[in-house]
Order: C-alpha cells, then structure tokens, then sequence
C-alpha cells in the first residue's frame, strides 16, 4: 500500500499497513496546542450517508487516522446529538467531554457503560439541577458553563470550560452544523480534514481550496494548509488558523 505526501514536501512511503499509514499522517499532523478538529467528508461534500452517520463516508484509514489523533489529544469533544447519533463509546486515549442542554444521553455507551476515564458532561449553567437529576445514576462529572455573548457565542463559553478543566489539546468531533459554529466563533485552531473518494480519482483540486472547503463547512477564512497526503482514493490534510486570524 503506498501513501503519499504532497505538501509541505514530496514523500512516498510504500508497503506500509493501514495502521502505519495512519501514524505516518498522525506524526507529521503533531499535536495540536490548542482545539484540533477531526472531520471527514465524501468527494461530494457529504458528512453522513444513507444511515446518517459519519461512518458512512469513512474510510479504514481514516478510522485509523482518527484514533491516532485522538491519542494526541488531552479530551475528545462532542455534542449530545452526535454522541447519540454515532454511539459514542469511552476512548482509552482520552475522557470524553460531552456538550448538552438537555443531558440525555441515555443510549450513549460511553456515559452508561465501562469507562477507561470518568467522562465531562458540559451544560449551561441555568440547565446544572436538571441535567444532574437526570443523569445521578451515573458517574460523571458535570461542568457548567455561562456565556453572556448572545445565543451564537456558547462554543467560547464551552472552550473556555474545557480549558478551565486543564486540558490544553482538545479534539473536536461533531456533526457539520457544530463544527460551522466552533469555526464562526474562531475557537478552532486546526482542522484536520479526510476526503474519501470510493471512486479512487486521486487529488481534486478542491481538495486544497480553501473556498470550496469554506463552502462545504462555512467559516473557514484564515486558515492555511499544513500537510497533505493521499493514498491515492483519499486525501488528508492539516489546516492551520493563521497568526493573523484574531481569537475571541
């Protein structure tokens, strides 16, 4: 199997598994000193497919890629929709953090069953005696969050929680319409982007524009590319927010 880096320099790397394709890309991406996001989309700008999970415009490399940067992360971030669309189970590289108004979480695994870390359960913090009472069968820690910036502005207020929790490196996983929102309130310091392509036409150049991408995930000014590989169906790539791009 070989993979290719394109960008900032040329390397091939052959006869490699899948598994040490994924730590190739892992090493180059680094660690992230700040919110990292992990988000995979088809060649036709699809999130999910026909069962409406992300799965379903993934890839085995793209799977393996993403538990590499997970074990690179401090705390893996999501969304009580997403934990329940996609399952979420407990991560033996990170707690995970969930972000909910509501706290159901009910038929989320990595709430309700074996856990390798206590998992957060974020909430505002006018939603705290509700989401407590619903969720005091189970062990979690549950962290409030306020944020006084209008209705839009609650991802600040959920990275500031985060970070008033210690953690340095989170890793953010959710849906399209979160991820536009981290991105408008420039919480996000780098995205790290997977392109699958089952069709196996190799790199697009709309893989590295930076306005097709802005069109298919919104808010997307600012950032440069880092790397880029491909294995010659899909294509991975690490988008850094520029120094210039101010932070909230």
């Amino acid at each position: 199997m070989t993979l290719v880096r394109l960008f900032p320099s040329f390397e091939v790397f052959e006869g490699l598994s899948r598994d040490e394709q994924s730590w190739v890309i892992a090493k180059d991406y680094g660690i992230c000193n700040g919110w990292r996001v992990n988000f995979a989309i088809d060649s036709a700008g699809r999130s999910y497919g026909e069962t409406g999970v992300s799965a379903d415009v993934s890839t085995e490399l793209d799977r393996l890629l993403l538990s590499k940067l997970r074990s690179l992360s401090d705390v893996i971030v999501t969304s009580g929709l997403t934990a329940r669309t996609e399952r979420y189970r407990s991560s033996k590289h990170a707690p995970i953090a969930i972000f909910t108004a509501s706290g159901d979480l009910d038929d989320v695994p990595a709430i309700q069953g074996t856990q390798y870390f206590t998992p957060l359960v974020l909430t505002p913090q006018s939603r705290v005696a509700e989401v407590e009472i619903r969720l005091s069968d189970v062990d979690v820690h549950i962290v409030p969050f306020e944020h006084t910036n209008g209705e839009g502005g609650w991802p600040s207020a959920v990275s500031a929680a985060i970070h008033h929790e210690g953690f340095q490196s989170p890793i953010l996983e959710s849906g399209l319409s979160t991820l536009r929102r981290f991105l408008q309130n420039a919480v996000v310091n780098e995205v790290c982007l997977s392109i699958t392509n089952p069709l196996g036409t190799g790199v697009s150049a709309r893989d590295v524009d930076p306005a097709y991408i802005s069109s298919l995930i919104g808010g997307f000014h600012g950032f440069e590319l880092g790397q880029l590989f491909t294995d010659g169906k899909s294509t991975f790539s690490r988008w850094r927010r520029g120094s210039n791009v101010s932070q909230p």
